[in-house]
């Protein structure tokens, strides 16, 4: 019985040493953000939610956004989602979605016209994937109203095929009744 007790202290002095040794030698590096303003990143997009005083639900959800290579050059281009014109919403200046193309030295050149990936709707999400398995990255933006499917081409644009591929999803994700976003009835 003694000597069993010794083995259990033995093996908990040498857990608990192994627990340190190990502690110490993993280092957690200290991680550092910096603000990068737009006048030197080249992000100039800015986000408008359509903020009403009747609250309506599609101006609770945050805006879409998808870190993705469209050009296949192994850099992280950036697409952001941006709200737009609905039947509760008129935007006092027009409103986009931005396409960034990443420029390899931390700072960014909007392609969005040449893309042909503006989109119009009232954005609310966006996945990045490759749907027709041609090697390049796709984009499904949903919106309020109907969604978009951009694919990408090849060579820095994309085509609107969604009524091709049958997935505008009218009414969107948001569970439109009646020409009004749920949860928009009051109560």
């Amino acid at each position: 019985m003694l000597t069993n007790h010794r083995h259990l202290k033995l093996a908990l002095v040498l857990v608990l040493n192994l627990c340190l040794i190990t502690s110490a030698q993993t280092t957690k590096p200290n991680v550092i953000f910096e603000e990068v303003p737009a006048s030197k990143s080249g992000i100039t997009w800015i986000h408008n939610n359509a903020h009403s005083s009747d609250r309506y639900l599609p101006e609770t959800v945050g805006a879409g956004s998808a870190f993705l290579d469209y050009d296949n050059d192994g850099w992280m281009d950036i697409y952001l989602v941006n709200s737009g014109p609905s039947d509760f919403f008129t935007p006092n200046a027009p409103l986009r979605n931005a396409l960034y193309h990443n420029n390899h030295d931390g700072t960014f050149t909007d392609v969005t016209d040449k893309a042909g990936v503006a989109g119009g709707t009232f954005g609310m999400g966006v996945a990045a994937g490759d749907y027709d398995a041609d090697g390049w990255v796709d984009l499904y933006v949903t919106s309020y109203g109907h969604n978009i499917l951009y694919q990408n081409n090849g060579n820095g644009t994309f085509t609107d095929v969604t009524d091709k591929a049958g997935v505008a999803a009218p009414g969107g994700l948001t569970g439109e009744r009646d020409g009004r976003p749920r949860g928009s009835r009051g109560g």
